[in-house]
């Protein structure tokens, strides 16, 4: 099997990467920066959203893998050069890393693949993924490349922000949980994510469909943060616990993405005057101007050295329902080969040694990968 990752260079593409070819696949590094691995033999340098480079890049592949981030923009711009792409150069299959997060951070109890999803949701990376998934679809119902979605939520493991920036705000005096972290964390060991798509890039029969993944255990904030603070002398339960207000969707998620977002409203945007849209800007700017008193999106713990916490943060660590992935169990044969106690303890390895006293250079959000 031969197959491209898009966005190699990330936190799940690397490792994706390197899982694949240790299984004995031809991997190949799609990438936008030349000075990623430039000894690597296999890589090719194109940005996603041009179509002619990203054709060149994956001719020749089986499969394609899209691990992009980004800014709502990114992550929705890419979708159509990619897929036509692969279309014009015989790729079988694209497994797209969307994530657990279409659902919210705190998703209702019962929520699985089934579930309605919304763009009115209070997290703008929570709607560009629902946004995504649908023109993925859009696309498919048009073309000829199999499509199939996963839905990881909290990836974590070497290299992973979930892991270095709580051990960085541990070692900088500034960490903090919100309400004692006792919630969910619907956790999924970033190898056991690599198994998963390889599964969902070999077996027959499931085109078109949408899996949630995640390590077998269920586990809380606190058993993923545990392990870090000990293993740099720190009593987790010592640890500030701060509260944090429900962060509802504000005028922007309800009303302007929904029609950003839609093709009618796209078409509509397309044909009004410039005044108009001038008027209708300075409308929106001054509906959303912030008020006395206003939720700003973050709080300080106790003092003015605690870090902010944000609103995603909060959500997350209230979280009550561990989502299933009992679908992807029976049509891909998924089991988790990696625990979760060993996914922390090689986590804890790769932090031994690293400059902590800075704030963290991975902005992936796989996630939420937050891929």
């Amino acid at each position: 099997m031969k197959v491209a990752i898009i966005g190699a260079s990330g936190f799940v593409g690397g490792h994706l990467l390197r899982v694949l070819r240790a299984c004995g696949d031809q991997a190949r590094a799609v990438v936008r920066n030349p000075r990623f691995s430039p000894c690597d033999l296999d890589r090719r340098i194109a940005d996603a959203e041009n179509v002619y480079a990203i054709r060149d890049a994956i001719a020749g592949c089986d499969c394609v893998v899209h691990t992009v981030l980004g800014p709502p923009g990114v992550i929705l711009g890419t979708l159509a050069p990619v897929y036509a792409a692969a279309e014009a150069v015989g790729v079988r299959r694209i497994v797209y890393l969307s994530t657990g997060s279409v659902h919210g951070q705190s998703p209702k109890p019962g929520t699985d693949e089934t579930s309605p999803l919304s763009v009115r949701q209070a997290f703008d990376y929570n709607n560009a993924k629902v946004r995504a998934e649908r023109k993925l679809r859009r696309l498919r119902a048009r073309g000829t490349v199999e499509l199939v979605m996963l839905r990881p939520t909290i990836v974590f493991g070497p290299g992973s922000r979930w892991v270095r920036d709580f051990a960085a705000a541990l070692c900088n005096g500034t960490a903090c949980v919100v309400d004692g972290a006792r919630g969910i964390c619907n956790s999924i060991y970033v190898d056991n994510l690599a198994h998963a798509v390889r599964l969902a890039l070999t077996v027959p029969g499931i085109d078109g469909e949408v899996f949630l993944v995640g390590d077998e255990e269920t586990v809380t904030w606190c058993d993923l943060y545990r392990p870090i603070a000990a293993a740099f002398g720190y009593d987790l339960d010592a640890i500030p616990s701060v509260g944090f207000p429900e962060v509802k969707p504000g005028f922007k998620q309800l009303y302007i993405q929904p029609i950003r977002s839609s093709e009618a409203g796209q078409a509509v945007l397309t044909r009004l005057p410039p005044s108009l849209k001038t008027t209708m800007r300075r409308a929106v700017r001054w509906v959303r101007r912030p008020t006395a008193g206003a939720t700003r999106g973050t709080v300080s713990a106790d003092s003015g050295s605690a870090p902010q916490v944000t609103a995603e943060m909060a959500a997350l660590h209230r979280c009550q329902w561990r989502l299933p992935h009992d679908k992807a169990t029976r049509l891909l044969g998924y089991a988790a080969p990696v625990s979760f106690a060993e996914g922390c303890r090689r986590s804890v390895e790769w932090l031994q040694g690293l400059p902590l006293n800075e704030s963290s250079p991975d902005r992936d959000r796989s996630h939420a990968v937050s891929a």
